[in-house]
């Protein structure tokens, strides 16, 4: 697709970009995102954004920047650092406590699939932890530890976000707790093609691998988003994303019950044909470039080479058209695609899977 740029992925500067609610991101940053962000797309190491293009708009701040220290101060001894085991490799990142009984927040790219799975928060021992529920939809995902006291917890803000407004992200990068970063919010309700809509905000915080699952805080230390990828842009600026209060607050309930949403996965790496297709408009459809091994599109007998046209009757103009079409459906459901093969038309039906 476009040329190689360097990211940063969290597991684990800003884009050009309208500041403004239902905000999307430009294509060219959402095709180098979609090769790399873990669990979200074709293959288990890519993800991410929406298209569009439209300048970045500032505005003020909302009131005095907040101080750092203070806010580390008063929220750090909710936040800890989050391990476990996937496979043969171990993992890390951040959670932080919103229940004094012992629930705390992560994102569900850390602890989705994880064993062993330990917290260690400010002054006190490791605590066993078990994942009681995730939404990959939302990549978010709620723990349950048993601690010897009521712990200190972390409020919602349960005010809007707007454009301008100072942040701060404490987290764990690299395991290292209690480190914190400041910034302000780039866009909110933020559209990634395959994920719940409107669910994410973009910051200027800068944040490294181990900071997913950190809470976004306002200046009076509550909660606004839980921190879940980064990237640079083409001008080396730095941008993360956050899943949105509001958005948190929707899935909390059935979090705490032990839902467990997967997303659909096709099973492929791709993008905009460099040529046109046989029987394409110039640029149209996606190109199927490279199967995951074992996929849903392997088992289905597409091809590297193959352009999709069309997914359950609905035209698809580009990777982005693909991408969230599959994210509409659910694990299992079959779906009709149609595909441009050496020129000709090629009915495909495909059983999504679950993305690993």
């Amino acid at each position: 697709m476009d040329r190689p740029v360097r990211t940063m992925i969290v597991c684990s500067g800003s884009c050009s970009s309208k500041g403004t609610k239902g905000d999307e991101l430009t294509m060219n940053v959402f095709a180098r995102l979609v090769r790399r962000w873990p669990v979200l797309f074709a293959a288990p190491l890519v993800l991410l954004l929406a298209a569009g293009t439209a300048v970045l708009t500032p505005q003020a701040a909302a009131g005095p920047a907040p101080d750092p220290q203070t806010i580390l101060t008063q929220a750090s001894p909710a936040v800890g650092v989050v391990r476990g085991v996937v496979g043969t490799r171990k993992i890390s990142g951040t959670a932080f406590v919103i229940d004094r009984e012992g629930w705390l927040l992560t994102a569900a790219h850390v602890a989705r699939g994880a064993e062993n799975l330990q917290v260690e928060l400010p002054g006190l021992a490791a605590l066993d932890a078990r994942v009681i529920g995730y939404d990959a939809t939302r990549d978010l995902a709620i723990l349950r530890v048993s601690p010897p006291s009521p712990l200190a917890a972390l409020q919602l803000a349960g005010d809007t976000l707007n454009v301008g407004d100072p942040v701060l992200v404490i987290g764990a990068p690299r395991g290292l707790p209690d480190q914190i970063t400041t910034g302000e919010v780039l866009a909110t309700r933020v559209s990634i093609p395959g994920l719940a809509p409107d669910s994410f905000v973009r910051v200027s915080a800068a944040v490294r691998r181990g900071n997913s699952g950190s809470p976004l805080l306002n200046g009076q230390a509550q909660v606004v988003g839980v921190v879940v990828a980064s990237f640079f842009d083409r001008s080396r600026a730095q941008a993360s994303l956050a899943v949105s209060e509001e958005t948190i607050r929707a899935a909390l309930p059935q979090l705490r019950q032990g839902a467990r949403a997967e997303r659909a996965w096709l099973g492929i790496v791709g993008g905009r044909p460099r040529e046109a297709a046989p029987g394409a408009a110039p640029g149209q459809g996606a190109v199927v470039r490279q199967m995951m091994p074992q996929s849903p599109a392997a088992a289905a007998g597409l091809r590297p080479g193959d352009v999709v046209v069309e997914f359950e009757g609905a035209a698809i103009h580009n990777w982005r058209d693909l991408l969230a079409a599959v994210g509409q459906r659910q694990p299992g459901q079959n779906v009709h695609l149609v595909v441009l093969r050496d020129g000709q038309r090629v009915e495909v039906t495909v059983a999504l899977g679950v993305r690993p």
